[in-house]
């Protein structure tokens, strides 16, 4: 049994997530590397700038570093792929992968986290574009995939032309439910996306105004009387749309919400569901207008980007106490 100590290190979002997982209440969690990731605990460390022992500030200060150093090297990545070949596709992914290994960030997640956690790069195909980026999952020690095989399974899926299936094939490592998995790609041109219809449902729930990369807003102020919602229980994760209604989505929520509930202040797990809705609702939002715009740390309140704190500093914090 893992203790609040052993993942109290990670961004406070990625120790919840994987406290999950450490539980057995999620197969895997995961998130993407990129300059959100950096940008916003880099901004979380500034903004909560606490007076602290001079070990504590030391701790700190290389913290900054080492995220610092991490952003830098992750920039200076260039990956190149000479042919749409499964043969050039692995040798792009292996050389990629190389260079994401001596992250600093990396080291860091996989010395952090008690089970088995490990990069790998992430290939998407639209149109006639390759892009790429890079994503760390986090499983039990229970060999539940590899890296190979995620990469395999990733690379099939180019080749052909069937990115949906690796995306049932990575809603089955997060652990979500198959019906949920099935909601997700109904897609038809002549409907709302399936993030819109996940969440439009409850979208006259978010208070916009509030909405917007200022501190002076909270959470609460965006989403204002959630503890009331019974339907709050299905957002137990980031970019996890549910099917409306779904009582399978809703149990498995649930579940989540009173085991972390008991190893962690109420609060604080009324604050992950409820950042897990507003993420969501960002992003549904954006694909519903066209756009391509992520959550920025702290657009949903000054909480969103506290979530990028370590989870030790966070529950210092007068709001977690």
């Amino acid at each position: 049994m893992y203790r609040q100590r052993d993942i109290a290190a990670l961004p406070t979002f990625i120790a919840l997530d994987s406290s999950t997982v450490l539980a057995g209440q999620r197969q895997g969690a995961s998130v993407q590397i990129d300059e959100t990731y950096f940008s916003g605990q880099l901004r979380a460390l500034d903004a909560f700038d606490r007076d602290t022992d001079e070990s504590s500030n030391s701790s700190r200060g290389q913290r900054s570093r080492d995220l610092r150093e991490s952003r830098r090297a992750y920039r200076s990545i260039e990956v190149d792929v000479d042919a749409l070949t499964e043969n050039d596709l692995w040798t792009a992914s292996t050389q990629f992968r190389r260079e994401l290994q001596r992250i600093p960030e990396i080291s860091h997640l996989e010395r952090q986290y008690p089970g088995q956690c490990f990069v790998v790069p992430e290939w998407l195909y639209t149109g006639d574009r390759l892009h790429y980026g890079a994503r760390v999952y986090f499983f039990q020690d229970d060999g539940s995939a590899t890296p190979k095989e995620v990469i395999q399974e990733n690379i099939d899926a180019i080749l052909s032309d069937s990115f949906p299936k690796f995306e049932r094939y990575q809603g089955g490592l997060h652990g979500y439910p198959d019906c949920c998995i099935d909601f997700y790609h109904e897609r038809s041109s002549n409907a709302p996306s399936p993030e819109w219809r996940s969440i439009e449902p409850f979208a006259d729930r978010i208070n916009d105004v509030a909405l917007g990369n200022d501190r002076s807003a909270s959470v609460d102020d965006v989403l204002p009387r959630f503890s009331g919602w019974d339907d709050r229980y299905a957002f137990f994760a980031r970019e996890f749309f549910p099917e409306p209604g779904c009582e399978t989505a809703l149990t498995q929520g649930e579940a989540i919400f009173d085991s972390l509930s008991s190893e962690y202040p109420t609060p604080l797990i009324e604050d992950y569901f409820r950042l897990n809705f507003g993420y969501d609702y960002l992003v549904a939002r954006a694909v519903h207008t066209g756009g391509t715009h992520r959550p920025v740390p702290g657009e949903l309140g000054e909480e969103h980007l506290m979530f990028y704190l370590p989870l030790r500093e966070l529950l210092t914090l007068p709001r977690y106490l």
